[in-house]
């Protein structure tokens, strides 16, 4: 492997899950989680499709082993993740997709699995990296064959991969190569963030965030938080982070997974202001007990988002709308849920993580009496393993807030008396336009 860099965990960067605040917030995501990977024999499938989205997958892994929950959920996952990650990572078609072979490497190390031998196939995904490392240029994983795939351009590898590629590599192995980490380096812009294409040093060079918050990960694992390169790449995520605690994408809109995921590079550093700043955000997004059961605990893409995943569609468009919104929540909640758990790529393990799922706690259907004295009551097993109460728009600014479960006596028997009456009006006017039908 020639020159190495020693790998590990930096002062600021933490694996114990947090305590109060936000985790239970991280536990109806993973209760969301649960449901819809079982739902979908344990993975995600890419938006619109039947096919394996591994990605994604990975992400819900790592998000509940962050929270350090559904266990029997993350492992049949991961079981699954093992049998198809040929297809994923390319091995499958004699190919190399280095991004999501780092995202897998740090998957298996997490999830306690052997990272030279994953799979019915027994791949060696450190082998695979090292194949890939240098094949474009020196200090760059790259996607294999570089040229003469078929396709124009062959490799599609970026700053993301290389810095998952470099921690996950550094976390099964101790240390990550020089030439990788300096070519990483190289990535870094003048305002302190990283560039999401990879280029050769010089030239433009125009700072992603979400490529930052990559980044900031693999270099306070490499060198701690207090480095020079990881204190400016955190800076910079810190100086876009606006007072609601999210960052304004390309399309001009606050998301869940940029939060989500500079969540966690502030955990990696130990910027506990910034990302209670950035969890607040994330619970604001959080699917309550408004939005139907299926989806509580899930955290929508965006504000827009939740207040369409919060109403009942009844035109075809709506219905498009609210299946799109779905999609993205499905997207989100996995990075989010870590970023809640206060977790990092560079921690994040299965050890100690429980079987137990958060169990519903939203307030039944309210009963109604009828002339026969009979008593309507919510649908039975409506508590589950599922997704609870949530931060609501007006109690999200702190993390931990649960949604408005109670009501007022007074006020209930006054609805419930005016209701009567106009009950009563009603029975009469309708007994006066039966008698003249």
């Amino acid at each position: 492997m020639g020159v190495t860099v020693p790998f590990g965990l930096a002062s600021g960067a933490g694996s114990a899950r947090v305590a109060g605040g936000t985790a239970e917030q991280a536990g109806y995501a993973a209760g969301f989680m649960v449901r819809t990977l079982a739902g979908n024999e344990d993975h995600y499938n890419y938006p619109g499709g039947e096919s394996f989205d591994g990605g994604n997958t990975v992400d819900a892994i790592l998000g509940l082993d962050g929270a350090g929950l559904g266990r029997t959920e993350a492992d049949a996952a991961f079981a699954y993740l093992r049998k198809n990650v040929g297809g994923y990572i390319g091995t499958d078609y004699s190919s190399l997709y280095a991004g999501p072979t780092g995202k897998v490497l740090v998957a298996v190390v997490a999830h306690g699995g052997d990272p030279r031998d994953v799979g019915p196939k027994h791949v060696d995904l450190l082998a695979q990296l090292q194949s890939s490392l240098g094949a474009a240029e020196p200090g760059r994983y790259s996607d294999l064959p570089v040229t003469g795939c078929g396709y124009d351009p062959c490799d599609y590898s970026n700053t993301i991969g290389q810095a998952l590629d470099i921690i996950g590599v550094g976390r099964a192995t101790g240390s990550a190569p020089k030439e990788a980490v300096d070519y990483l380096l190289a990535q870094q812009c003048t305002d302190g963030g990283f560039r999401g294409e990879l280029a050769a040093a010089g030239g433009a060079c125009t700072s992603d965030l979400d490529a930052t918050a990559f980044a900031a990960q693999a270099v306070t694992g490499l060198r701690g938080a207090d480095d020079a390169a990881a204190t400016r790449a955190l800076a910079f995520l810190a100086g876009k982070q606006a007072a609601n605690g999210g960052f304004l994408n390309g399309d001009g809109q606050y998301n869940a997974n940029t939060a989500g995921v500079a969540a966690q590079a502030f955990a990696a550093g130990g910027r506990r202001a910034e990302l209670a700043l950035a969890q607040g955000f994330l619970a604001s997004l959080q699917l309550d007990c408004r939005a139907d059961e299926s989806l509580r605990g899930g955290v929508a893409f965006t504000a827009a988002d939740r207040a369409i995943l919060t109403s009942t569609p009844t035109t075809d468009k709506q219905k498009t709308a609210f299946d799109d919104a779905v999609d993205r929540a499905l997207r989100a909640t996995p990075q989010a849920t870590l970023g809640l758990a206060g977790g990092d790529l560079l921690g994040v393990s299965v050890d100690g993580a429980s079987t137990a799922v958060p169990a519903e706690d939203c307030p039944t259907a309210p009963t109604s009496t009828t002339s026969t004295a009979t008593t309507s009551t919510a649908p039975a097993g409506s508590t589950t393993a599922a997704a609870a109460p949530v931060a609501t728009p007006a109690a999200s600014a702190a993390p931990g807030a649960l949604a408005f479960t109670g009501a007022d006596v007074a006020l209930t028997a006054l609805l419930g008396l005016v209701l009567l009456l106009l009950g009563a009006a009603a029975l009469v006017l309708a007994r006066r336009k039966g008698a003249h039908a």
